[in-house]
């Protein structure tokens, strides 16, 4: 079956959600519709969705960044596949998704960040062009009852 990319929507927020699942986070659905509204309503993010037949099977989002380091960028802030498209070349697709919706902001810098303890993205990115260049450590801290 044919898979397109298409721009995110909220007609797609429940294959998002599912995928969100998969990849791995709890979360609910009320929580995934408020982020993904707030995405679409970002001038500053884009959603690209692959579809397959009435079914989501992958999505990445992008954002315009502005750091003192770097300037104005573009991060890939997720993106994911569902098993059962991995290795097909839809994540591929995806960040040339992204890469087009960059250049049509003016932005010619792509920066993705992956978690250590998924493998094969560390496979993947560098097969398509990326070079990493840092490794960090990712500090939280909820603000909420915070004791600070």
């Amino acid at each position: 079956m044919d898979t397109s990319i298409q721009y995110g929507s909220m007609a797609h927020h429940p294959g998002i959600h599912a995928l969100v699942l998969d990849w791995g986070y709890s979360v609910s659905e009320a929580a995934t519709r408020q982020w993904l509204d707030a995405i679409l309503e970002s001038p500053d993010h884009q959603i690209f969705v692959a579809v397959s037949g009435d079914l989501v099977v992958g999505w990445a989002v992008a954002e315009k960044r502005i750091t003192l380091a770097q300037g104005l960028v573009t991060e890939i802030s997720a993106l994911v596949v569902s098993s059962g498209f991995r290795r097909s070349g839809l994540g591929k697709r995806l960040v040339n998704a992204v890469e087009q919706w960059s250049l049509s902001m003016g932005l010619h810098r792509l920066v993705v960040r992956s978690n250590v303890s998924r493998v094969e993205s560390h496979e993947f990115y560098p097969s398509i062009g990326f070079e990493l260049t840092k490794t960090s450590h990712v500090y939280t801290r909820d603000l909420v009852n915070s004791d600070q």
